[in-house]
């Protein structure tokens, strides 16, 4: 009787852990479907100008305050998030972030304006890419683990995707801040309501026997310095891949522009913007199957084709028609994918999951700056050579630096650790 009691409480325990997964990684979609409220905060350029009475250009320096700052506030969201645990700090984040689109929307001027977009980019590091990321790989410790990440990183494109489709008319009905309202109530839906009931760690509520060897989070919140000794340099080695990845990631924002620059007509670029959020619903999950299936040598082999067909065909043959257009946006999608999909798996094998979210949130803090880089310097090389053939190219090049150097980081960082840190089997041939 005792061993069926046990038994029944171990099956139980075990459909507990499997709910709080899944409720903690649909949550973790949300906020990656929360990350394309950027690209929807570009529908607000025109109105935007109009209610302020400026240009573009001073209207946009939203993006570079929102940019510097969630730089900034990267640096540390780590330590916060090992501290505070997901749940306390995608609360925080989300709630700060649909305050600040709020916020933003009602601001009687640009002063006003830019204070909460820097707002707005502390909030970011709360209920976006470092907390969506822990949650998938701190919960799913399996084989399948890529496969999942990736899956969950799709909430972008779905975003995207739901942004190009319904957008437009609602800023053409409701004008400047009825456009950033909605933005706050898609945040309200995505990430603070998943925020408040679905976020869990694994060790919350549940650290059954059956998952003590899954549950990789630090029990001994005092020993942070010692648990990051000696990986200053894989830090430093993936942070600056990360920059460069953003050198090239800057592609998806100044994408109605290029398409403009290849003399593509507005119908087709809008539709061309659609092709490739539907590219990365494909091209984010296939990237963390191949990071399941292949070894790490393998796998950056194929990364490094990737970045070569990738952005660079774009350049060489975009001017050939929209057909060539619709073949290379799947390849480029692929590339693009890269930062958010392999780097932070490959961190996870470099650093071991309990010092992931300090490592990950450096490495993001160094992406924000390439982007707050790279997008000031894709304008500058179409101001001075009349095309983004030029920026395409340096990106796509770039880019395969960063593959050589997070590749070093994963060596540097698996020598320092040699044990294994989580339940995902090493492959024997990377």
């Amino acid at each position: 009787m005792e061993h069926e009691l046990a038994e029944t409480s171990e099956a139980a325990t075990d459909r507990r852990y499997r709910a709080h997964r899944l409720m903690a990684t649909i949550a973790a979609f949300g906020m990656m479907v929360t990350v394309s409220t950027v690209a929807a905060a570009g529908f607000t350029v025109i109105p935007g100008t109009e209610r302020f009475d400026v240009g573009a250009g001073r209207y946009l320096i939203w993006y570079s305050v929102f940019t510097l700052s969630n730089a900034a506030v990267y640096t540390y969201a780590g330590k916060l998030l090992k501290r505070h645990g997901a749940r306390a700090v995608s609360i925080t984040g989300s709630i700060g972030v649909a305050a600040s689109f709020l916020g933003m929307g009602t601001a009687p001027n640009l002063t006003v304006f830019y204070a909460w977009s820097a707002v707005l980019g502390v909030s970011w590091t709360g209920c976006t890419y470092l907390v969506s990321t822990h949650l998938t790989t701190v919960w799913h410790t399996h084989a399948r683990r890529g496969t999942v990440v990736g899956l969950v990183a799709t909430g972008f494109s779905f975003g995207g995707f739901l942004w190009g489709l319904v957008f437009p008319p609602i800023v053409s009905a409701t004008g400047f801040t009825g456009a950033f309202v909605a933005i706050a109530a898609f945040v309200t839906l995505f990430a603070v309501l998943p925020a408040l009931f679905m976020v869990r760690e694994p060790r919350e509520p549940v650290s059954g026997p059956t998952r003590k060897a899954e549950s990789t989070a630090p029990t001994d919140p005092g020993h942070g310095k010692h648990l990051m000794r000696g990986f200053g340099i894989v830090t430093a080695l993936l942070g600056a891949a990360f920059f460069l990845f953003a050198l090239e990631s800057a592609f998806v924002s100044v994408q109605p522009a290029v398409y403009d620059n290849l003399h593509v007509d507005a119908t087709t670029a809008g539709f061309l913007v659609s092709v490739y959020s539907v590219s990365g619903l494909i091209a984010k999950p296939v990237l963390g199957y191949l990071h399941d299936r292949l070894g790490v040598i393998a796998l950056y082999s194929v990364l490094v084709g990737l970045f070569v067909l990738g952005l660079p065909m774009i350049a060489l043959f975009g001017h050939l028609g929209d057909g060539f257009l619709f073949l290379l946006l799947p390849v480029a999608a692929l590339s693009l994918s890269v930062p958010t999909i392999i780097v932070p798996l490959i961190t996870v094998r470099a650093v071991g999951q309990a010092r992931f979210a300090v490592v990950y949130g450096l490495t993001l803090s160094a992406f924000a700056v390439g982007l707050a880089v790279a997008l000031p310097l894709w304008g500058l090389t179409y101001d001075l050579t009349g095309s983004y053939s030029l920026a395409m190219f340096g990106g796509a090049g770039l880019g395969i630096v960063g593959v050589g150097i997070s590749y070093a980081a994963y060596r540097v960082g698996r020598d320092r650790h040699p044990a294994p840190t989580s339940a995902v089997p090493e492959p024997a041939h990377s």
